[in-house]
């Protein structure tokens, strides 16, 4: 059945995320770049991915002004900002208390399921730590939990090798600098949700936690880091060399 509709695309629809992605570009990223960024008294960064972004200012007046004028530009095109999900926060080697900074409890803010939070390097310089969201993570596990008691009727094969893909598709996303230790833990309980449904499939327990290491530890993808996000300088790798 086909219905014409004058409302646009349907939220989900397969369309959606295309259509609102080009729409974005005109109305917030060409306007951030090309009028709003240049009358900046400092540095000014927007991210975007989909509808969901983070807009950087050096400048804490530059910041209240975007909010300001961003709420007006959306209006023009009929939209609004998400008022639970739209927050002025400083963020920055100042907000660690830092020379010039008040000392004050860090804020962290949430981005693409990964929370970001304010950290030291083993230097002690400033950088932006990462870790995976909370409720992000135990709602996938979650789907995890249900997947694998469905799938118990397959077989233990089927089981583990959906953990297997399930395991790297995580990783690939959530292995950023910095996630180490969140992905370890996910991947910790995950493993947990296996050794459980595996010991379901029958009466007579399967493994024991060692046994199970043994068989199928081996086999689920390690704990490491896909998305470097401070690379080291070309120039700090060149060993063996001098200046005479």
């Amino acid at each position: 059945v086909l219905a014409n509709s004058d409302e646009g695309a349907p939220q989900g629809g397969l369309v959606s995320p295309v259509l609102s992605n080009i729409y974005l570009h005109y109305v917030l990223d060409l306007w951030f770049e090309k009028r709003f960024a240049r009358a900046c008294a400092g540095r000014a960064y927007l991210i975007r991915y989909a509808d969901d972004y983070v807009a950087c200012f050096e400048h804490e007046a530059d910041a209240r002004a975007f909010l300001l004028a961003m709420t007006d530009r959306l209006a023009q095109f009929s939209l609004e900002i998400e008022p639970s999900k739209t927050a002025l926060i400083r963020f920055g080697s100042r907000s660690l208390g830092s020379p010039g900074g008040d000392g004050a409890v860090p804020r962290t803010f949430g981005f693409l399921g990964l929370t970001h939070y304010m950290g030291r390097s083993r230097r002690g310089r400033f950088v932006v730590g990462r870790k995976t969201d909370g409720q992000r993570a135990c709602q996938k596990l979650k789907l995890l939990d249900r997947r694998l008691r469905s799938l118990r009727a397959h077989g233990g094969a089927a089981m583990v090798e959906y953990v297997v893909r399930h395991l790297r598709g995580h990783l690939q996303y959530y292995g950023v600098s910095g996630n180490a230790r969140g992905v370890a833990t996910y991947f910790y309980r995950a493993a947990g949700l296996l050794f459980k449904w595996l010991n379901r499939r029958s009466q007579r327990r399967s493994f024991t936690w060692s046994g199970f290491h043994a068989a199928i530890g081996r086999l689920l993808p390690r704990v490491r880091i896909v998305h470097d996000l401070y690379p080291i300088p070309w120039w700090k790798t060149q060993t063996g060399s001098r200046m005479v």
